[in-house]
């Protein structure tokens, strides 16, 4: 069908039946049951092997490890049509921070290693990976506060995510502004063949003043098209979880001191959402 059709097959790369966290000594540790790296990787290089084969595009989510993020990269070098994503999380934490941030941090894919971890932050760097999403997953504090074995794999991310990219990239030295964007937002819509908004279209330059200056709504031909997010570029801020519009908690990033902040979306022209 994804043949057929010229559609993405997007895959979770992430297949197992048993493990809480990432094989290693935190798993030891905690005395619960470890996921190894190899139940990305066997199904990253199955499917690396299915676009050989068949020339489908392939498309990894929230990838994790070292292993994977270097078959993806030969499989790019190769010409095969594979795309990948990670997330948030991955890159601004390791295996370690379970031991601070408890079933906050509980996910699957689980956090991984240090090395993975950096490895992660060399694949932004180095262009292997395309894209990066929350895999937002809200849930009660009570279903996060049980036995960690036995809560909810899942974090929420989707209101501190540019921040917290924006600090372990943008100010770390792993990117710049323009490339977390077309991480962020550009590549995400290019994969669902959805058109970026050209921004500069719609920029009314008139005003000398930057801080003046309007976006044209009405001058397009396709207002049902404009998708756009505000940030204020510059905003220093505590993430604060108690003051989300989601109704959900469970997020490792509570407390965290960020620069940059979305202020509005825009979704079809309309405002759908304003802290201005």
């Amino acid at each position: 069908m994804a043949k057929q059709t010229g559609l993405p097959f997007v895959e979770h790369c992430e297949h197992h039946d048993t493990g809480a966290v990432n094989e290693g000594p935190i798993a030891k540790m905690l005395g619960v049951g470890g996921i190894p790296a190899s139940t990305e990787l066997a199904i990253v290089q199955r499917d690396i092997d299915a676009s050989r084969e068949t020339g489908v595009h392939v498309h990894f989510q929230h990838v994790s490890t070292a292993a994977a993020f270097e078959a993806i990269r030969k499989a790019k070098k190769e010409g095969l049509p594979i795309t990948c994503e990670t997330a948030p999380h991955y890159l601004a934490l390791c295996d370690e921070d379970v031991l601070k941030y408890g079933s906050m941090t509980k996910m699957n894919p689980p956090l991984r290693s240090k090395a993975d971890r950096q490895a992660t932050l060399a694949a932004i760097a180095d262009g292997t990976i395309d894209m990066i999403a929350t895999d937002h997953a809200p849930h009660t504090a009570e279903e996060k506060s049980g036995d960690f074995a036995s809560t909810p794999n899942g974090i929420i991310g989707l209101e501190c995510a540019y921040g917290v990219c924006r600090k372990v990239l943008v100010d770390a030295g792993y990117t710049d502004d323009k490339h977390l964007i077309e991480l962020m937002a550009v590549n995400p819509m290019q994969l669902m063949s959805r058109r970026p908004t050209d921004i500069a279209a719609l920029l009314n330059v008139s005003s000398r003043c930057a801080n003046k200056r309007t976006l044209r709504l009405s001058i397009t031909e396709h207002p049902e098209n404009v998708d756009l997010v505000l940030i204020n570029m510059r905003e220093n801020w505590a993430v604060d979880a108690n003051s989300f519009h989601s109704k959900a908690r469970n997020t490792p990033f509570d407390g965290w001191q960020l620069t940059g902040r979305p202020v509005a979306t825009i979704i079809g022209s309309e405002i759908a959402f304003s802290r201005m």
